[in-house]
């Protein structure tokens, strides 16, 4: 009875400690994904505010090159309608981008640990 009493004590702590690893990388993982997306909102907002200051400053070179205020906005509405065309022509390649690399985020301490 008591050999019985302790292999089942040893299959509890292992199951505890098994239990408190899973949620270990699981916190990791998680925190790791969620550090990448918060990432890629501040690139995202940058890109948004640098693409509006772009527009201006493409406006306003047009009308330099002697267009009026309503010919140099449509132009550039023109070429960011192109831009947007052209990201919904490659949304797949984007995609699995980005897929990628969530995929390479979420299994990379397995990596590791393979490689030890």
């Amino acid at each position: 009875m008591n050999i019985f009493g302790s292999i089942k004590e040893l299959i509890a702590k292992y199951a505890e400690v098994y239990i408190k690893l899973l949620k270990v990388n699981v916190i990791g993982k998680t925190s790791g994904l969620v550090a990448y997306v918060m990432y890629a909102f501040i690139f995202l907002l940058l890109f948004f505010c640098t693409m509006v200051l772009f527009g201006f400053a493409l406006v306003e070179g047009f009308c330099a090159m002697g267009l009026s205020r309503v010919a140099a906005s449509f132009l550039t509405f023109g070429i960011y309608l192109l831009l947007m065309v052209l990201l919904v022509a490659m949304r797949k390649g984007i995609t699995g981008f980005f897929t990628n690399t969530f995929i390479r985020i979420l299994t990379e301490d397995d990596n590791e640990n393979s490689e030890k």
